[in-house]
């Protein structure tokens, strides 16, 4: 478990939320957001650039605070090796 913040990014439907995580694990997080507005029931969460991405489910929301569970991990770089080694390129997707 990450003790101290985190940086990262809340994305859904073509939105992007500047976010820093706090208690964050494989399965959960707290989270704030400066501002956030109407957030979906679902979205995802990425902390390291898009290599690894966490499809996320809101649990309660606070004003900017939420609490969310990641349902599974989605491996970026994993795809993209599977997908090179199958003869596309990066930009076939």
């Amino acid at each position: 478990m990450i003790k101290h913040s985190t940086d990262g990014l809340l994305f859904f439907e073509g939105r992007e939320i500047r976010i820093a995580a706090y208690s964050v694990s494989r399965t959960h997080a707290q989270i704030h957001a400066e501002g956030m507005g109407l957030l979906p029931i679902e979205f995802y969460i990425t902390f390291d650039g898009f290599l690894t991405v966490a499809k996320s489910r809101l649990v309660w929301r606070w004003e900017d605070d939420i609490s969310v569970i990641f349902e599974r991990w989605l491996d970026i770089r994993q795809r993209l090796v599977i997908e090179d080694r199958a003869g596309f390129s990066r930009t076939d997707f």
